[in-house]
């Protein structure tokens, strides 16, 4: 088992929900004629990097270390399975705020987050913490 930093913490968005915004969005742009699709829980994070009004800038990140950084329109991609089995992988991009109505009160550590089988996911594991930034922790005498 990999030794990953601890302290870097996300809040899980809630992939039902994203699920019934993603299919609402496919329903208009193909007019029913798609299989619904699924989105597995994601972990949304807030990234050290300000977008350019200056305010936080998020980034959502799946149980494989994957992630998806907020666009410049304030929008952040959000993948899908859609088909049997999630064969097909398709991608809907959705507003920071709508993602955020979809958040639960559940919030965990990216490195448990991020499963551990290998060198890649730990790779994926500190290139998100890097983009992360960590409240030091205050020492009071």
């Amino acid at each position: 088992m990999s030794d990953r930093t601890k302290g870097y913490t996300g809040t899980i968005v809630d992939g039902k929900k994203l699920a019934e915004i993603a299919n609402g969005i496919y329903n208009l742009q193909y007019s029913s004629d798609f299989s619904a699709c699924t989105v597995d829980n994601l972990l949304l994070i807030e990234l050290e990097e300000k977008n350019v009004f200056g305010d936080p800038k998020y980034a959502l990140v799946c149980s494989e270390g994957v992630g998806w950084e907020q666009d410049t329109y304030g929008c952040l991609e959000v993948p899908t399975n859609i088909g049997q089995m999630g064969l097909w992988n398709g991608r809907v991009f959705i507003s920071v705020d709508t993602v955020k109505s979809c958040l639960t009160d559940k919030t965990e550590d990216i490195s448990d987050y991020i499963r551990v089988f290998g060198d890649r996911l730990d790779r994926n594991c500190s290139l998100w913490q890097s983009k992360m930034s960590v409240v030091p922790a205050t020492i009071l005498v």
